[in-house]
């Protein structure tokens, strides 16, 4: 798991990086696990005492914005391009948000208490819902959306407040599917955490290895990270590989249609540049 105060990839009770606690603690409302340092909870959105705003690691973009952190790089040949292409990329993410379907007809996720309009109901009001009663699976869709929806809305707030208990979520799911971690690195990057974002890709490319989705996302993320050449060779893959892959229509494809010619044309638009 992450550890939500540093960032860092963590086990056992505390994290080896900064020390904080990584067990479960109850709602003292209604006794739904959550994470150390939560503002609210997630099961009835009631305020928790003495929380604190989870940091961000180092280098990570501002939630929702796509803006890198400190920790980007931009040097080497070709630095001034990248640069154009760190934020060029990701807008393909902000893009992809906006006309991103719902992956569940159910109610989104809810709003912490007393919270503003367009961040949901907060605890007692009729638009809460309570993601206690729901599987692992439906949480992740909820949250899954909710933080797509803030991305491109640009709510940073929202972001802030739910990406972290999404990333958790199919941390737990452990998405077996390349649809499944395609849903998972896209929290990644939303989070500015590139890095995750190609571990998780990668992961569903060794089973298959044209998944367009994920090939994008590796070519996405290496050139957020500096890896130019990693992310010509994932975006001539992906070239190499559409017109198959979409006749194919795998599995997860049916609900991305909007995205694939946006990711299609970043990909000939980065090969092209030289």
């Amino acid at each position: 798991m992450r550890c939500p105060s540093c960032g860092a990839e963590a086990s056992g009770k505390f994290c080896s990086s900064c020390g904080e606690a990584l067990s479960l603690e109850s709602c003292p409302s209604c006794g739904v696990s959550v994470l150390p340092g939560s503002r609210f909870c997630t099961g009835c959105g009631t305020a928790l005492a003495e929380g604190e705003t989870p940091k961000k690691a180092p280098g990570s973009s501002v939630p929702g914005t796509g803006v890198p952190g400190t920790g980007a790089s931009a040097t080497g040949p070709g630095g001034q391009n990248l640069v154009w292409w760190v934020v060029g990329g990701l807008m393909v993410i902000v893009l992809f948000s906006l006309g991103y379907p719902a992956l569940t007809s159910g109610p989104s996720a809810p709003g912490p208490a007393g919270a503003p309009p367009g961040m949901g109901g907060g605890a007692g009001t009729a638009g809460a819902v309570d993601l206690t009663t729901m599987s692992l699976e439906e949480q992740g869709r909820i949250l899954f959306n909710r933080v797509m929806t803030s991305s491109s809305a640009g709510d940073t707030a929202d972001v802030t407040f739910f990406l972290p208990k999404a990333l958790v979520i199919y941390d737990q799911l452990d998405p077996p599917d390349p649809d499944g971690l395609y849903h998972f690195a896209l929290l990644h990057q939303v989070g500015g955490d590139f890095e995750a974002a190609l571990v998780t890709a990668e992961r569903g490319l060794a089973d298959v290895p044209d998944y367009l989705l994920l090939l994008a996302v590796v070519g996405e993320s290496s050139a957020a990270s500096g890896d130019l050449e990693g992310a010509r060779e994932a975006y001539q893959h992906f070239l190499d590989a559409y017109e198959t892959e979409m006749g194919l229509m795998r599995p997860g494809y049916e609900h991305h249609q909007a995205i694939f010619p946006v990711y299609r044309d970043a990909a000939e638009a980065f090969l092209n540049q030289g």
